[in-house]
């Protein structure tokens, strides 16, 4: 785990966090609203809806995590 890091996460990391955020939304939102139609057979219009807020409670698990692991990163690195 104290390896080196790769070239996506320190892009990833040096994102502003509204970036972050306008980048991962669209992406879990889609991801999520195919889930809803295809393996939970949910109709469009409640698939939408799940998409949207599932899409929206993932990006900002993401955003949470992203910035606590980018400030244990950088005391880690303060310490060195």
């Amino acid at each position: 785990m104290g390896g080196p890091r790769s070239r996506l996460i320190l892009w990833w990391e040096g994102l502003e966090t509204w970036r972050q955020l306008v980048i991962s939304f669209p992406i879990f939102a889609a991801l999520t609203l195919l889930i809803n139609i295809g393996p939970f057979n949910q109709p469009l219009l409640r698939s939408i809806f799940y998409g949207l807020f599932e899409g929206a409670v993932l990006t900002g698990m993401l955003a949470v995590a992203t910035a606590t692991e980018r400030g244990r990163r950088r005391q880690d690195d303060g310490r060195r």
